[in-house]
């Protein structure tokens, strides 16, 4: 593994390790689920990096799931037969790697698509992003009272342009069943989805192909935050600018500067 990133040689160490491991029956679970693990240091070869780098490669080049009502990022063997998951929040934290065959489903397979089809340069570092950019206290509390600005009498609905792994989710600024994210990279949104499962929408695209193939509509949503990073023409900005009814919030790595719908400056964090 390159020091914080995951490549596509990470996915064809797990496919060998994989391979070459012998997997053990859940019998806990030989009716209800069945399904095999590997853990580390009872299974022979299996130490804890071990795992730890398989919950990476799987959270980025896997694909939401369910299982029942819970949603989460599974990872598909080349052949189709076999899936692979882990069940820990943190990723340092994993010592075991589930497996089970394919056609074992359960409940309403209705979970959100995260594929784009466009490699990013965000999937290697995506299962880093959260710890190196933590949240800084009073983050929240001072965003929101930059946004009281702009609030209007219901909860907003939210598009969330450069979504990542979900900051504005992660910071409570608004309801999970309110809130699209939109970012072109599988491996952030498998990251936003496996903390905020029940999001309204995200929408696995580049924003410039979004707006030139008109998915959204002026004033469709009430906020729209807007990742400067995230490189628009001045006609696409404009665009953009439509689409929020009450306020676009630009958000610059720590900053966020909010704009009321005549598209004047309310607030910054700067």
């Amino acid at each position: 593994m390159t020091q914080g990133r995951i490549t596509k040689a990470d996915l064809d160490w797990w496919l060998e390790f994989a391979a070459t491991r012998e997997w053990t029956f859940a019998k806990t679970y030989a009716q209800t689920a069945p399904h095999h693990y590997v853990v580390q240091d009872r299974t022979a070869g299996v130490a804890h990096e071990d795992m730890v780098h398989a919950a990476r490669v799987i959270h980025t080049f896997g694909t939401p799931g369910k299982y029942y009502s819970l949603t989460k990022i599974y990872l598909h063997s080349p052949d189709g037969q076999h899936r692979w998951w882990t069940e820990d929040d943190v990723f340092t934290a994993t010592t075991l790697v589930n497996r089970a065959t394919t056609e074992l489903l359960y409940g309403i397979q209705n979970a959100q698509s995260t594929v784009s089809g466009v490699e990013s340069p965000y999937d290697g570092i995506a299962t880093f992003w959260d710890p190196e950019h933590p949240i800084a206290a009073g983050e929240a509390d001072h965003v929101r009272q930059l946004l009281g600005e702009v609030r209007g009498k219901y909860p907003p609905h939210v598009l969330d342009i450069g979504c990542g792994t979900g900051r504005v989710l992660d910071l409570g600024l608004v309801a999970p069943e309110r809130y699209a994210g939109l970012d072109f990279s599988q491996a952030m949104l498998n990251l936003l989805l496996r903390k905020h499962p029940k999001v309204g929408a995200v929408y696995p695209v580049d924003i410039r192909e979004a707006l030139d193939v008109g998915i959204f509509t002026p004033g469709q949503f009430d906020w729209v935050f807007f990742d400067v990073a995230v490189e628009l023409n001045a006609e696409q900005h404009a665009l953009v600018r439509r689409i929020a009814r009450q306020a676009v919030i630009t958000v610059d790595r720590d900053a966020w500067t909010v704009l009321d719908g005549r598209l004047t400056s309310v607030a910054s964090t700067r």
